[in-house]
């Protein structure tokens, strides 16, 4: 038997790696017996939405960033020092958002990834994959599969089969031993004999933000559609003495919601008993009313700022569990210190990425004032505007502030400045919308920005054309079209062609379903190019020199 088991974990370390593997043997080990009766205590962190916050210091200066996972190593290795072996998780989004992400997603792409190395220092167990972990591509995130020493969760990332049970794609084989996922749907964790299971699930609502080119071969399914189905199975085959639901979905309210829904599943799901979640930046620490028992809630919000912490006790006897207390909270990193021992391990890697960072690019003669696209024209969203038009040739363009404080400073324009000008990895698409879709689409945007609604980077504007926009006029009917840029008319039933977001031409943000009425499903694109804010640093460098000005071709009226 005991030459089995071996030949098992084996299988393991090469499908996994070595954590894993380890981690199934003492699992395998562990599930020969019941645990003995008495009281345990084991340990749950976790963190979110990192977005690449890797390093204590900006790479201008040598500021200080305020949180870091920096602060997070220093934390953990006083809990560790307090003789608490955590069960540490994260909850995704980690691989955009910083210069330091984007180094390493595209650049430096022969060597090992930081990520992965980053949470190997730390000692994450598991890991869940994040809607901005999708957008960065198959290459990136199938790298970071490949070389993360932990498990890469998933399991609502379903296989996209044919009528014949064909996935759409080469299948991993390791997935082919436990699920039908393309990232593994959980993993068992062992910490003093108990069995905890961790599953993960990432937003379902991808398929409306991304097209098909970031994640092709996969399924998205809404997270409430198949967790009770998987708890139940995982809990039936494994017999885990604790239940982690990790999800990478905002927190929501208590009735379902396609992008967050950890409140309703945390308020509805049986035998779980923690809900770590996070996409929406909003730390929170509650316990959740649930028929079948409480369930503890805890988000960590963004950059580091918090580590959700869950001290659970369990009482065993005759073999099961009869009580459960947990004790949690968020702890603030910004009150630990950078731990320097981090610092030393990953400052080649910092100077690596600052001196990648700080390459000059081109010139500003003026500052831009980011805050400046949240009261109407602006030079930020009109140098987005130019460079969209200009790359892709297409008559109008749409454009939303994705940025909505601090400054682009006059003078020299290094790399790290395009973060500031355009934070995702969103690339251009080209389609065709009708003249009644665009206006209907422009409706739809300034609703939201003249009542203040929503996200700003959903408050789109238009270049290529000339137009007002009444804010005392009813909903439907605060844009007027005067004409096309050039002065030719602006024609309701012919069609344009349009210069939108990757995000946007998938369905994000509504404007193009609900606004112009458009199944993405059914768009016609006429071209797909490379990321936008590549195509914002290539015109800077071209123009040598760029002079910020404020866009003319709209304006807010009564």
């Amino acid at each position: 038997m005991r030459k089995k088991v071996l030949n098992i974990v084996a299988i393991f370390i090469a499908l996994f790696g070595i954590g894993f593997g380890i981690g199934c043997l003492i699992s395998l080990i562990s599930s020969k017996g019941s645990l003995a009766d008495g009281e345990y205590k084991v340990t749950v962190c976790a963190t979110t939405d990192v977005h690449g916050a890797f390093f204590d210091s900006s790479y201008v200066d040598n500021m200080a960033n305020k949180t870091s996972l920096a602060n997070v190593s220093s934390y953990l290795k006083e809990l560790r020092g307090s003789g608490v072996n955590p069960i540490l998780i994260d909850v995704g989004d980690n691989l955009q958002g910083d210069n330091a992400a984007y180094y390493y997603n595209y650049v430096a792409t022969e060597e090992a990834h930081l990520l992965p190395r980053i949470l190997a220092y730390l000692g994450y167990d598991a890991v869940v994959v994040g809607n901005h972990d999708v957008e960065t591509g198959h290459d990136v995130y199938d790298r970071i599969t490949r070389e993360l020493q932990v498990p890469y969760l998933a399991a609502n990332a379903a296989l996209d089969r044919d009528e014949n049970g064909k996935a759409d794609m080469d299948e991993d084989p390791k997935n082919k031993l436990v699920s039908d996922s393309y990232f593994l749907p959980y993993c068992i964790i062992d910490r003093g004999g108990l069995k905890v299971a961790v599953i993960g699930m990432t937003n379902g609502n991808i398929k409306s933000w991304l097209s098909d080119s970031y994640w092709h071969g996969m399924d998205f399914q809404m997270i409430h559609d198949i967790a009770q189905q998987l708890i139940d199975k995982v809990v039936a085959k494994e017999h885990p003495q604790l239940v982690v639901l990790a999800v990478h979905s905002g927190t929501g309210t208590d009735l379902p919601d396609r992008e967050n829904e950890a409140l309703y599943l945390a308020s509805t799901l049986d035998k779980v008993d923690l809900v770590f979640n996070g996409h929406d930046h909003r730390p929170l620490a509650k316990e959740v009313d649930n028929p079948h028992g409480s369930v503890v809630l805890l988000d960590e919000g963004t950059k580091a700022q918090y580590v959700g912490q869950a001290d659970v006790t369990l009482k065993i006897k005759n073999g099961k569990r009869v009580e459960r207390l947990v004790d949690y909270k968020l702890v603030p990193m910004e009150q630990y210190p950078v731990d320097s021992a981090y610092a030393a391990e990953f400052r080649p890697d910092f100077e690596a990425v600052k001196a990648y960072a700080t390459r000059p690019i081109g010139m500003l003669s003026d500052n831009i004032f980011l805050a400046d696209a949240l009261d109407g024209p602006s030079s930020y969203i009109n140098l987005v505007q130019t460079v969209q038009l200009g790359a892709s040739g297409a008559d109008i363009s749409f454009a939303a502030p994705l940025s909505n404080s601090g400054v682009v400073p006059k003078g020299v324009v290094e790399f790290q400045d395009l973060v500031s000008i355009y934070r995702f990895e969103n690339s251009l698409y080209v389609v065709g919308l009708t003249g009644q879709q665009i206006k209907d689409y422009l409706e739809y945007s300034y609703d939201n920005w003249v009542n203040r609604k929503g996200a700003t980077y959903n408050w789109d504007s238009a270049d290529g054309i000339i137009y007002e926009v009444s804010k005392s006029a009813p909903k439907g009917e605060r844009v007027r079209i005067l004409s096309m840029s050039d002065g030719t008319p602006f024609e309701l039933d012919k069609t344009y062609k349009v210069a939108m977001t990757s995000y946007r031409a998938s369905g994000g943000g509504d404007l193009l379903t609900q606004g112009a009425g458009v199944d993405p499903d059914s768009l016609v694109i006429y071209d797909k190019m490379k990321d936008i804010r590549s195509l914002v640093g290539d015109y800077i460098a071209e123009q040598g020199e760029v002079t910020p000005t404020v866009a003319t071709n709209w304006k807010f009226v009564k």
